[in-house]
C-alpha cells in the first residue's frame, strides 16, 4: 500500500516538474560544435578561501573563508542537470576552487526528480544541487547565500528577490536565475513571406488553417509552456481556438515536428526543437526562419535550481551555489549554453540573435508562479484534444 501511494506521489510530482527534455522551443543543447564559450568573463570578486589573519576583514568574508575550507574537506559536490554543455560549466568552477570535485549527471527534469524522490524514499540523500527545474524538496537558497553581489538586487532583472518569486512552485526556496521569453511562433518564410503574417492574433486567419505543427502538449513539455504563455498573453480562448478551430497538427517526435517545419509542409510552428532547427539550417534544409512574437515578451520560461533538501555536502553546495548565481558563474552559464538569458545585468546576452534580451521583455508572469502553474490541467488537456486532431 504505502508502495503505492509513493508511486502515485512520484507520479504527481513529475508531472509538476517542467520538463524540457525534448527541448522543444527552448533547446537547452546548441548545434554541434558550439561546446566552447563564446568568450571569457572578467574575473569577479568571489574569493577563494586564503590564508591570514581575520583583523580587518568583514564578517561575510569570514564565514566565507570558513565554507570554502569546510567544502574542500567535504571534496566534492553532486549536481544534476541538462545533459549538454553545462560539463564546461563545471570545469570552470573547479579551476576557482581546485580542491571541490564537481560529480556531474546529465538527465532530464523528470529523471532528476523520479531519481532524487526514489532514493529519499529509502533514505538516502546522495545529490547536493538540481539546476535546472527539479520538483524535489529544497533548502532555502536565501538562507545559503554569502556573497553580498549576489544579493545585490541591482545585479538582477527585476531585482534578486524576484528570483524566488519566479520560482514559488510546490517546493519553495528554489531559484529562478536564467530564463527564455515567451510567447513566440516560428514562421518558414521560404513558404511564408517575411512580415505576411503581422502578430500572433493572426494565426487565427483561416488561411492558416491546417498549416500549423506543434509539439506534444498533453503533458507537462516546453510546447505546453509555450501554448500556457499565449493563454495569459492573448487569452485562453484564443488558444482553444487556435488548437480547434485551425486544426492544429501535433507530433509526440519533436525531431519529426522539426523536420515538418523545416522542410514547408507546415510553415508554422509552435514548439519547435532549436537544436535541430539549428541544423537544419546549417544543412540548407531550410534557409530563413522568423520569430513572430509581441513587441515586448511578457511571459518567462524560467529555469530554477535548487539545493535539494539535507545535501550530503552542505558546505560544497553552498559554495558552488554562490559561485554559480555570481557574475563570473552566470557568464559562463550563457557562454557554455547559450540558448538561455541570465537574470543577472551584468551576465553576457546569449550570442544567438535570435534569443531575446531583457530589453525586450515586459515581465508579467512566469511559468513557476502560482497562475500558470494553475492552468497547466487546462493546456494538458487541450494537448490530449490535439492529439486526436487529424
Amino acid at each position: 500500500m504505502m508502495k503505492k501511494a509513493f508511486q502515485g506521489k512520484v507520479a504527481r510530482l513529475v508531472m509538476s516538474c517542467l520538463m524540457v527534455t525534448s527541448l522543444a522551443a527552448c533547446a537547452s543543447a546548441p548545434a554541434p560544435n558550439s561546446a566552447q564559450p563564446s568568450a571569457e568573463p572578467r574575473k569577479t570578486d568571489v574569493p577563494a578561501a586564503s590564508a591570514g589573519t581575520t583583523e580587518n576583514k568583514e564578517a561575510w568574508q569570514i564565514e566565507w573563508e570558513k565554507t570554502v575550507e569546510a567544502a574542500k574537506k567535504e571534496g566534492e559536490v553532486v549536481i544534476f542537470g541538462l545533459p549538454t554543455n553545462r560539463e564546461g560549466v563545471m570545469a570552470e568552477f573547479e579551476k576557482v576552487f581546485p580542491g571541490i570535485k564537481v560529480k556531474y549527471s546529465g538527465m532530464n527534469p523528470t529523471q532528476m526528480t523520479t531519481k532524487i524522490l526514489a532514493e529519499q524514499q529509502q533514505n538516502k540523500y546522495l545529490v547536493d544541487i538540481t539546476l535546472e527545474n527539479a520538483a524535489v524538496p529544497s533548502e532555502n537558497i536565501a538562507d545559503q547565500i554569502i556573497l553580498p553581489e549576489v544579493k545585490d538586487e541591482k545585479n538582477w532583472n527585476y531585482g534578486y528577490e524576484a528570483g524566488y518569486k519566479m520560482a514559488q512552485g510546490e517546493y519553495k526556496g528554489q531559484y529562478a536565475f536564467s530564463a527564455i521569453a515567451y510567447p513566440y511562433v516560428y514562421i518558414n518564410n521560404d513558404q511564408i513571406p517575411e512580415g505576411e503574417l503581422k502578430s500572433l492574433e493572426d494565426l487565427l486567419d483561416p488561411k492558416w488553417k491546417g498549416k500549423i505543427i506543434a509539439g506534444d502538449f498533453s503533458y507537462v513539455s516546453s510546447t505546453m509552456e509555450m501554448l500556457n504563455a499565449m493563454a495569459f498573453t492573448l487569452g485562453q480562448d484564443f488558444v482553444d481556438k487556435l488548437v480547434e478551430q485551425q486544426e492544429l497538427t501535433t507530433m509526440t517526435d519533436s525531431r519529426m515536428a522539426t523536420e515538418m517545419f523545416a522542410v514547408g509542409k507546415y510553415p508554422i510552428g509552435i514548439g519547435i526543437n532549436n537544436e535541430y532547427l539549428r541544423n537544419y539550417r546549417t544543412q540548407g534544409v531550410v534557409s530563413k526562419v522568423t520569430k513572430l512574437q509581441p513587441e515586448k515578451s511578457p511571459y518567462l520560461l524560467s529555469f530554477t535550481t535548487a539545493i535539494v533538501k539535507n545535501p550530503p555536502h552542505p558546505n560544497a553546495a553552498k559554495v558552488f551555489m554562490n559561485w554559480f548565481l555570481s557574475k563570473e558563474g552566470q557568464t559562463h552559464y550563457v557562454n557554455y549554453v547559450k540558448e538561455f538569458i541570465s537574470r543577472r545585468t551584468d551576465a553576457p546576452k546569449s550570442p544567438y540573435e535570435d534569443i531575446r534580451s531583457w530589453n525586450l521583455i515586459d515581465y508579467k508572469h512566469s511559468s513557476f508562479e502560482k497562475e500558470p502553474l494553475e492552468n497547466r490541467p487546462h493546456m494538458i488537456e487541450l494537448g490530449k484534444k490535439a492529439l486526436q486532431i487529424k
